[in-house]
């Protein structure tokens, strides 16, 4: 047996065990608090790791352009840190999540949004944004009963350990009611899916998105994907903004908000039309941004100060 071989398997089977013991201590102390003990978690480090902290609190202080108060920005910024752990955790346990779990977990708001946007037979485009528990739509309409197609990216592992971390990931994510698509650079499968009338959920401001596109948002020029809004355009699929927000109990409220309008204009040229959808649109998340700047500070973060394959960078100046 080859060394690689063998490597994997011994990392593979200390996953298999760390993951037995946390599914165990996940059921046996519940949901709440496991989201706590990442809210504690993300307390710790946000104490202990001064340059993100100062980093972030610069982020958070451009977002609350009107705040003055320094101490209202660095309650801003901890409670960045603790929503971010709290969200990783949780999604260590994602592939457990039960219909049941789920209901304790969430409010909703919107749903006859997809309903309606449903019943004109083009599917659905939930655009999502890693804001919060951004993941959390998936398996909700997945156990409702609704057919969720998931657009991911192709992987990229730095180490043995990380590739088999992911892995053990896709298993568990694989057991919800959501089928995953890959991003390639045909259309076919996202196509078919709208075709049947199903949803089809896409991050506009990830790592995988296409026709990158610069356009103004929150005070500077970001590249956000325009690729959903070409797709909309093309199949005649609604396209229904979904965010998450946490509350202070840990509960999160799933919003669907109404189809966002894709008017006629008056441009010929497709990359001038993409251009404009998505710049509406930035402007329209901008002010989610702005209502709760503690749910995408971490994201500005990992995309201005920390930029990698990972987390390409979003802003294209330096003001």
């Amino acid at each position: 047996m080859k060394i690689s071989h063998l490597l994997t398997r011994l990392v593979d089977a200390g996953l298999w065990v760390f993951g037995e013991i946390s599914y165990l201590f996940f059921r046996l102390i519940g949901w709440r608090k496991i989201s706590l003990m990442g809210r504690f978690l993300g307390r710790v480090i946000y104490h202990i790791n001064a340059t993100n902290k100062e980093s972030l609190a610069k982020e958070i202080s451009g977002i609350l352009k009107d705040e003055k108060n320094k101490e209202e920005i660095m309650k801003a910024t901890k409670k960045c840190f603790e929503n971010h752990y709290a969200r990783i955790i949780e999604t260590l346990f994602f592939g457990r999540l039960s219909k049941e779990i789920l209901a304790e977990m969430i409010e909703v708001r919107g749903i006859e949004n997809i309903n309606k946007a449903l019943s004109y037979g083009n599917g659905v485009i939930l655009l999502l944004a890693h804001f919060g528990s951004f993941l959390l739509p998936l398996p909700y309409l997945g156990y409702e009963g609704y057919k969720v197609n998931q657009l991911t990216g192709k992987q990229r592992h730095k180490s043995l350990i990380d590739e088999r971390l992911w892995v053990w990931r896709k298993r568990d994510a694989d057991s919800l009611p959501v089928k995953y698509i890959q991003a390639e650079r045909f259309l076919r499968p996202m196509l078919q899916a709208l075709k049947n009338n199903e949803i089809l959920s896409i991050a506009f401001d990830g790592r995988d998105g296409s026709n990158w596109t610069p356009v103004n948002f929150l005070g500077r020029k970001a590249m956000f994907s325009s690729g959903p809004f070409r797709l909309a355009r093309k199949t005649g699929a609604s396209i229904i903004p979904t965010f998450v927000v946490r509350n202070s109990d840990d509960t999160h409220l799933l919003i669907f908000e109404k189809p966002f309008d894709l008017p006629q204009t008056a441009f010929f040229d497709l990359k001038k039309t993409a251009a404009y959808d998505i710049g509406r649109y930035a402007e329209f998340f901008s002010d989610y941004v702005k209502r709760y700047p503690c749910h995408f500070g971490m994201t500005l973060l990992k995309h201005r100060f920390q930029a990698s394959e990972d987390y390409p960078q979003l802003f294209v100046d330096e003001g």
